[in-house]
């Protein structure tokens, strides 16, 4: 039987039923995770891991975190395509790749950008080119246009710890069109040419100091167009042996084409909570249906969408107020009296809260509103 092991195992719950998940498709699993993990989260079910920085070289790596993408680079002992990996780390890779398609226009020098935006009056983004999580992102316009230098100078600049445990490098910074519309986020799994949905949201975006961070997301049914773009983007990106999983985020634009904006094979992460109020394990059932392809219907008949709302700080400081006015539904505060928060909350470690509800959609402004925490909880603080 052909064995792989889930590296990254702490951003999946559930683990018994994926490992009787891999068997029903002649796969034998097992799990791993990098052991200062252990130090920055708790792990529930880590008696069912090896923690490990090394994997066996006769054994097939499927990552589910960043960490283990890089090592998969290093290494070679994953079955994903080097165009994926290759992706996962530069986004003008991935656009090149999937030039077939519609892409972000990417500009090529800064007076290129300049030009583009006095003379359509539209928007550039500007992101490092090989990170996630938002980390370093500002939309550029005709009110800050001048600023776009300082806004290249930051984004080739990112340098945290995360990417330093993770073992990504941060070289260059990429500047394209902004693309308004409506946002998704999508998880697959991809078998040896098979394709299955693990699940998709759609996002609420809100703009905190020019930095467009996810407020909401929503748990979704797929159209059949969304099916099919994903399957064609998966077919661009991997080869027909590939094992893994991947993450895409997307945009829907005005003429109603689907555009990507980012790409990883892993899971997508920040959103465990959401996923663990469904009515079944989202990453054993997306193996379960590789074959199968069942469809797995998240939407009640009362419309109301399973939804994430995260509370997000928009200004830097320490919490002195955690009394938070939060949501109706399952809460869950990360942040209390003491922590410090970043103004620019890039990462879903930067969250102060989360509430887990139904809710229709589109969300209502004035509860996206109601997710910003600013002055009232947070003050100034300086080390």
């Amino acid at each position: 039987m052909e064995q792989i092991v889930l590296a990254g195992a702490s951003f999946i719950f559930g683990l018994d039923e994926i490992r009787e998940a891999f068997l029903s498709i002649g796969i034998e699993s097992s799990f791993a995770e990098v052991p200062y993990m252990l130090k920055y989260q708790k792990i529930s079910e880590k008696e069912k891991i090896e923690f490990t920085e090394k994997i066996s070289e006769n054994k097939i790596v499927v990552p589910l975190s960043e960490y283990w993408i890089s090592e998969c680079i290093k290494s070679n002992n994953c079955r994903i395509s080097k165009n994926a990996l290759l992706a996962s780390r530069s986004k003008k890779k991935l656009y090149s790749l999937l030039s077939i398609f519609k892409v972000p226009k990417n500009f090529d020098s800064i007076q290129q950008a300049k030009n583009f935006v006095n003379q359509t009056g539209k928007s550039i983004i500007v992101k490092p080119d090989g990170l996630f999580s938002g980390y370093g992102i500002k939309i550029s316009n005709k009110e800050n246009i001048d600023e776009v230098e300082k806004f290249i100078f930051n984004a080739r600049n990112v340098n945290n710890r995360a990417l330093k445990l993770f073992e990504i490098k941060n070289n260059n910074a990429l500047v394209t069109e902004y693309i308004f519309g409506k946002e998704y986020s999508a998880d697959i799994f991809y078998f040896k040419g098979k394709i299955s949905l693990v699940r998709l949201c759609k996002k609420e975006i809100v703009f905190i100091h020019g930095t467009p961070c996810t407020a909401v997301y929503q748990l979704l049914n797929p159209t059949a167009e969304i099916k099919s773009v994903l399957e064609k983007w998966c077919n661009a990106l991997f080869e027909k042996e590939n094992v893994s999983f991947g993450q895409f985020d997307f945009i829907e634009d005005r003429d109603g084409d689907f555009v990507p904006i980012d790409f990883a094979p892993r899971i997508g992460g920040g959103i465990e909570e959401l996923l663990k109020c469904c009515k079944k394990n989202v990453y054993a059932d997306a193996v379960l249906n590789i074959f199968n392809q069942n469809e797995n219907n998240i939407l009640p008949l009362d419309e109301k969408y399973l939804s994430q709302f995260n509370y997000l700080p928009t200004k830097s400081g320490k919490i002195f107020n955690d009394n938070y006015k939060l949501l109706s539904g399952k809460k869950i505060i990360y942040k209390h009296n003491g922590d410090f928060v970043p103004e620019c909350p890039s990462s879903s470690a930067s969250r102060i809260a989360v509430v887990i509800a139904r809710h229709k959609s589109p969300v209502e402004k004035e509860i996206l509103y109601s997710l910003l925490i600013g002055s009232e909880h947070i003050e100034f603080w300086k080390k």
